[in-house]
Parts: structure tokens; sequence; C-alpha cells
């Protein structure tokens, strides 16, 4: 009698063990983001692959959307909201401050590709560019327009460039049309769009065809310095989709004609000196480097000469 309650007993801890480990396996984590529009669209799309790569050393998840009353949430708010665990992951360009306040995930979403940028300029001015000789000459001879809200404003502070800022986007395209500066520097991942949309209000812009900057600026997946776990996992995840193709696959998709049409081989590219990043850091070829164009494997200090592509024509 006895040992037949005793296995009664047994058999129902079994059961109850494994009805456990399945509703375990079976549950979804939520893993909250602010940045949920169709802007965001190549960063999510890494996000929930590198979280379904996982699963089998990890519970199932589901990338959700932090819900809000704000109208449009900024970069800022969600940082601070990320500090308070409400939301887990966010996607920015990485800087001294963030790394220190966040766990970074230092796989470079975009392959190194928003320090890219190509110029917006007024059609008549690309004579003047065609007789530019030397970098110097870009930085003395040549006014800049940039918003100096943005993060990487400090970056062409840092290297000297003859700056002309305003707060407002939409300022900086008239302002360029109306000679106010030479050049707007724009990431190969926007300004294509930009030029199509703002021809609407001036026909008179194009992008410069002998230039492009290449700061090291590269945009991390972040999470809150108390989420290892969930670091370990997304640096595992991208590792998969690196080794498995996607990640390569997905890149090429997104940002492959943008890179064709800039024709790099072409370019004179100007490496700068991003200040928010550690001193020394040692930079990673990017696959997308045009093989004709020297990269340094190390910026050493602002007022180095970098080596970089020639000019056309020397």
């Amino acid at each position: 009698m006895r040992l037949r309650v005793y296995c009664r007993l047994l058999l129902a801890l079994t059961m109850a063990f494994f009805a456990v480990a399945v509703a375990a396996q079976s549950r979804v984590q939520p893993v909250l983001i602010f940045q949920d529009d169709s802007r965001y669209q190549y960063y999510q799309t890494l996000l929930r692959q590198a979280l379904e790569v996982t699963q089998d050393t990890h519970s199932k998840a589901s990338v959700q959307a932090y819900v809000s009353d704000d109208a449009e949430l900024t970069d800022a708010r969600g940082l601070y909201l990320l500090a308070q665990k409400r939301i887990d992951v966010v996607f920015l360009a990485t800087s001294r401050e963030r790394e220190e306040k966040f766990r970074a995930i230092p796989i470079p979403l975009e392959k190194g590709l928003l320090g890219l940028r190509l110029f917006l300029i007024k059609e008549s001015a690309q004579q003047r560019f065609d007789r530019i000789e030397n970098d110097e000459q870009l930085r003395n001879q040549m006014r800049m327009g940039f918003n100096q809200h943005w993060a990487d404003y400090e970056v062409y502070k840092a290297n000297d460039f003859n700056l002309s800022p305003s707060g407002k986007y939409n300022t900086l395209f008239k302002m360029l049309a109306s000679e106010r500066f030479d050049y707007f520097p724009r990431g190969i991942i926007e300004v294509w769009s930009e030029l199509e949309r703002f021809k609407m209000q001036s026909a008179v812009l194009q992008i410069e065809n002998r230039f492009a900057f290449f700061y090291d600026y590269p945009i991390y997946f972040f999470v809150n310095k108390d989420n290892e776990q969930l670091a370990k996992r997304l640096e595992l995840g991208l590792k998969r989709l690196q080794t498995n193709g996607f990640f390569d696959a997905h890149f090429q998709s997104h940002f492959g004609n943008d890179i064709a049409r800039a024709k790099l081989e072409q370019r004179h590219i100007i490496v700068l000196q991003n200040p928010q990043r550690p001193n020394n850091t040692h930079l990673i070829k990017p696959s997308w480097w045009p093989a004709n164009t020297v990269f340094p494997d190390r910026i050493e200090n602002i007022n180095d000469q970098v080596p970089s592509n020639r000019f056309q024509g020397d």
C-alpha cells in the first residue's frame, strides 16, 4: 500500500516537473524596443534574427514595441527608458559616454557605413571642388553646413572644419541652395533619398563627385548594464548570423546599390578622427571599402596625416 502511494506521488511530481519545463520552454520572452517604425527595419530584422538563431540555448523571444503616450520618442528618451529597464534594447551610434553607461554589443550593425559621408552641394559649386588639391584646402576654402545638435557635429568641429551650424534639419538644405555654405555631408544610406526629396524644393542640388568622409561611428545594440544574459545572447546571435551568411546578405540587400552608386573607388576618402571614441581605437577595414584605397588600422591623433585615396589627376 505504501509502495503504491509512493509510486503515485513520484509520478505526480515527475509530471509536474515536465509540465513546468514545457511551460518554461514555450514561454515567449518579450524584448522591448522604442525604435519600432519602418525607418529602423534593417536593425529590427537583425535583432529578431539574432534572437531566433539562439533559441536552442535560450528561451523563445519576441520583439515588441514599447507603448508610450509620447508622440515620438527621442534617442535621449529611449536611453532613459533603457537605464530604467523599461525597454531592453536600443540600436544607436556608439560614443564613449554611451559605452560607459550601457552594455554595448561591439559588432557594427551596418559595418561602419554610417560614418561614410558624401557631400550635397549646389551644382554650380562642382568646379570649385574640382580645383581642390589637398585636405587643407577643403578645410580652409570650403564652408560646411551641419546641425549642431547632432552627435557627430563634434567630429567635424574637432577636425577643424569651417562650419556653418544650424539647429533645423530642413533649413540646412535651404541654406545650401542659397549658398550660405558650400557642402553638407550626408550618410550614404540617406543622401540619395534626400536629394530627390529636396530637389522638389530646389533643383540646383547634386552629390559632389570627388570626395567622401569616413569616421569611426558604428551603430551597436545596447542593453542595460545589468542585462548580461541578453548581451551575451545578442553577441552570440550576431556571430551566428555572420557565420551562416545572413548578416552579409541582409546588409547587401539594403545598402549594396547605394555603395555601388557612390563609386567609392573614384573618390578621395578623407578619414577623420572621432573624439567621442576611445583614443587609439583599432579600426577594422569594412567589407565595402574600395580595394584601391589605403585604410588605416589606427588613428593616433586628430592632427596626424592619415593615408587615404589619391586625388583624381594626381
